[in-house]
């Protein structure tokens, strides 16, 4: 690059400094002689830059974005404290997809078929054991020019825990490689569960409702999650000795859901309703899942 050029560039950035110093000084001017209760100076439409004032406080504030100044005007002398300012999220202004976030919720099935079992429906639950975490640590919105309602997008990992209610744990069977059910010791057996994770990414269409309340917004959204079986095990606790088993199970590798939520600002309630079963078919009992929980998104 031409040394005529970089001294050009330079000579520019200077002038830019020295706007924004000049800049800053005569607000913090007009700040400190300010006589009314509160002196709100702002620049730019998205408040770049806010000058705060108050004859009943020895304290002017200055912000620049998110940075703050504190000129404090004590006995001792003049003093400045920078720091940085939490900016609140206003949901009124702009959408605010509710997907990311921690979920939690029971596990159930809305459909069984034990036939190949004889009836012997063996994968009977515990529920408030049989939980479902949901880890959505990724979003994305397609919204309109109102910013009322979004196409939302995302992934995510669910922990899904069935824990039985009877003391089985399940294994394939040699022969033909189906699930079966397997009998173990009841005595000092705390728990036995299977546990299949996901990798889960949703497609729905979330609306911001006009019903609000000090800036928080009623919201609605449905669509479908589509998921894949990364991982699965068992597992059996007798005291503090545990037994895992790693192996798939026969797990449907494909999953798809129905989700509808309802959510008020951070919180939201949903169900999810499974399309597609647990087990692949033919190879175990014929379930359903379907999950009904809370979620905390923008934690």
């Amino acid at each position: 690059m031409p040394i005529s050029v970089i001294r050009s560039e330079i000579i520019k950035r200077n002038k830019m400094k020295k706007a924004l110093t000049l800049i800053l000084y005569s607000l913090v001017a007009m700040s400190l002689s300010a006589q009314t209760n509160i002196t709100q100076i702002k620049v730019g439409e998205e408040k770049v830059i806010e000058v705060i004032t108050s004859e009943k406080s020895d304290t002017t504030r200055i912000r620049i974005g998110q940075r703050t100044f504190d000129i404090i005007d004590s006995q001792s002398g003049t003093h400045i404290n920078t720091g940085r300012e939490k900016r609140k999220k206003n949901s009124y202004g702009h959408f605010n997809p509710h997907w990311a976030g921690l979920e939690v919720g029971l596990n159930m099935f809305h459909d069984t078929d034990y036939s190949l079992y004889n009836g012997d429906e063996f994968f009977d639950l515990i529920p408030e054991k049989s939980l479902t975490w949901n880890l959505n640590f990724a979003e994305w919105a397609f919204k309109n020019n109102l910013n009322n309602f979004g196409l939302v997008t995302g992934l995510g990992v669910s922990f899904s825990d069935y824990t039985f209610s009877r003391p089985i744990t399940i294994e394939k069977h040699n022969g033909n490689g189906m699930i079966i059910p397997v009998g173990i010791d009841p005595d000092g057996l705390k728990k036995s569960k299977l546990t299949a994770i996901y990798l889960t990414a949703p497609l729905m269409l979330e609306v911001r409702t006009p019903l609000r309340k000090k800036g928080t917004s009623l919201n609605f959204a449905g669509g479908v999650i589509g998921g894949v079986n990364i991982s699965a095990h068992t597992k059996y606790i007798y005291g503090k000795d545990k037994e895992k088993y790693r192996n798939n199970y026969n797990l449907t590798p494909f999953k798809y859901e129905l989700t509808g939520r309802v959510g008020f600002g951070e919180f939201c309630i949903f169900a999810n309703y499974s399309l597609t079963p647990l087990f692949t078919k033919g190879k175990g009992p014929e379930l359903y899942p379907l999950m009904i929980g809370i979620s905390f998104p923008n934690i």
